[in-house]
């Protein structure tokens, strides 16, 4: 993945990006998009710059679509996971180069201190 790749995209889908990378750091992959929404959802309540950049706040459909935005930018791989109920869900993993990632997303300032509280 190059740096072009990830200036491809908006802040808000570097935002989930960093969401999906929290998670992954925590053995929760694949992820679905409402577990991505709650790591956004506290994120933003912990770090106020991030919802000033993030107009109409986070929601699950603004979410998903960031979701499929990734994954149609080869950042995201999509698969299907089947819920307890037994219906499939898409679920996405990382399919990029996570350490490259934060360095980028910690030299925007915007992004720095979540980078951080995602690295620790």
């Amino acid at each position: 993945m190059t740096s072009a790749d990830l200036d491809a995209v908006d802040p808000f889908h570097r935002f989930v990006l960093l969401a999906v990378i929290d998670l992954r750091n925590r053995s929760d992959t694949p992820v679905h998009s409402f577990d991505v929404t709650g790591v956004c959802e506290d994120l933003i309540d912990e770090f106020e710059g991030l919802a000033e950049m993030i107009p109409g706040g986070v929601t699950r459909q603004r979410v998903i679509e960031a979701l499929t935005t990734l994954e149609e930018a080869d950042l995201l791989g999509k698969e299907r996971t089947e819920s307890p109920t037994g219906k499939g869900r898409p679920a996405y993993s990382l399919a990029i180069d996570e350490p490259a990632i934060l360095d980028q997303l910690a030299d925007d300032e915007r992004f720095a201190p979540a980078v951080e509280r995602v690295r620790d």
